[in-house]
């Protein structure tokens, strides 16, 4: 009797879940983004089913919901039946799938152009309602950098094929396991110097990871008659130097803050990218030439309804790590 009741109440769970719930498949679900939608979908009562390379290896997604309402498949993005499969009897579908520096096996231009021409296409065979797809703050015509050129491309391959589609163009995202101020602050644990690539002068408008799943979220229902584009910072713009300063007060430390010019830090990049996990490439030191700001051309996180978090009401809940005392620093 005491090993039944459980059962019988996972049971009807599930079959409330089955009956009642909208079903999302999400590509790219295992990051920073990923986590931390996943866990504002299933507290509204989606089903999800997560495309991942190796399930095993994402189990800690699951906990993030309800017995039976995240579901990992094991999926090459590449394999036409193998992602159909993903979306058969999906209401929704996101694509979070994307790189910061390419790699042997995976290049921009697959990733992130190659792949949401084959989603979009399934999407419109299949009959899914809505397609929202992760870009980048930024993304415009003649750019230089080979990522911001691949993510235009993606954007374009969509809004051809599939007209009721959401594209959302995040600047540099911020919170809890965030790769910019962790990265920044684990330098400054052994270094005496921050380098500022051009001066520091390059803007950002930082956004609150949990800002962007809300916009997501939001935009899922939207009945699309023609593809749209929001464009996500957060309230504030800085500069790159302005960031670097805010980091080190929080994390109680004081470092030299060293101007780099454009041209010494791609000759460094080409030996930085060899790392397993680059610090810096070519193609970035590219994108750090212009400004990763709102344009003012499309719609905005105001627009969705959402304020959008400041960095000194998020930054300090996460950052303290790095402080000699850590919380206690």
């Amino acid at each position: 009797k005491i090993f039944v009741i459980p059962k019988l109440i996972y049971n009807v769970n599930v079959v409330k879940m089955q009956n009642n719930q909208k079903i999302i498949a999400i590509f790219g679900g295992g990051g920073f983004l990923g986590k931390h939608l996943m866990r504002q979908l299933t507290k509204l009562d989606y089903r999800v089913k997560v495309a991942t390379r190796n399930p095993y290896l994402k189990g800690y997604l699951k906990p993030l919901g309800n017995p039976g309402q995240i579901e990992l498949f094991k999926t090459n993005i590449f394999y036409p039946d193998e992602v159909k499969q993903i979306l058969k009897n999906c209401d929704f579908v996101i694509n979070l799938v994307g790189i910061l520096y390419e790699t042997r096996k995976q290049k921009f231009n697959q990733i992130h152009a190659q792949f949401p021409h084959l989603l979009s296409n399934l999407c419109n065979e299949l009959g899914i309602k809505n397609l929202v797809h992760i870009s980048a703050l930024g993304v415009k015509e003649g750019h230089v950098s080979k990522y911001m050129q691949s993510k235009l491309q993606g954007e374009k391959n969509i809004q051809d094929t599939f007209r009721s589609s959401v594209i959302l163009r995040p600047s540099v995202c911020f919170g809890p396991d965030d790769k910019f101020f962790n990265t920044f602050a684990s330098i400054a644990q052994f270094s005496p110097i921050l380098p500022l690539v051009g001066g520091g002068k390059t803007k950002f408008a930082p956004v609150y990871v949990g800002d962007v799943a809300k916009a997501i979220i939001k935009v899922l229902e939207l009945n699309n008659l023609k593809p749209k584009i929001y464009e996500l910072g957060g309230p504030e713009n800085y500069s790159f130097r302005k960031l670097m300063e805010i980091l080190l007060v929080e994390i109680k430390k004081k470092r030299f803050l060293i101007p780099i010019p454009f041209g010494v830090a791609k000759f460094q990049s080409y030996f930085l990218q060899m790392m397993n996990n680059p610090l810096l490439t070519p193609d970035q030191v590219e994108m750090l030439r212009y400004n990763n700001i709102v344009s003012g051309e499309h719609p905005t996180l105001k627009d969705l309804g959402i304020s959008g978090k400041t960095i000194q009401s998020i930054l300090p809940q996460y950052i303290y790590r790095f402080r000699a005392g850590g919380q206690f620093g």
